[in-house]
């Protein structure tokens, strides 16, 4: 069991609810904090970071959580609905 703070459980559910989907900053702003914010918010790129650090096996070359360039974050994982 891994021990996650509120905001990042609440992007890693984010993530789970998006698989393998490009998401932007400002859409993961909006999903996981559901209120306006700055256009230039990088918040979300530590959050990213550190629950990067939590899951990754290398924080450094993640698998799992990966980034796209001019793009945003895609979470890679495969993830089924029972």
């Amino acid at each position: 069991m891994v021990p996650l703070s509120n905001g990042e459980f609440t992007l890693l559910t984010v993530f789970l609810e998006n698989p393998q989907r490009v998401l932007t900053r400002e859409q993961l702003l909006t999903l996981a904090r559901g209120r306006g914010h700055d256009a230039f918010d990088r918040s979300i790129d530590v959050q990213v970071s550190r629950l990067r650090r939590k899951v990754e096996r290398d924080s450094r070359n993640p698998d799992i959580i990966r980034t796209v360039r001019n793009g945003g974050y895609l979470f890679a994982c495969t993830v089924e609905r029972g």
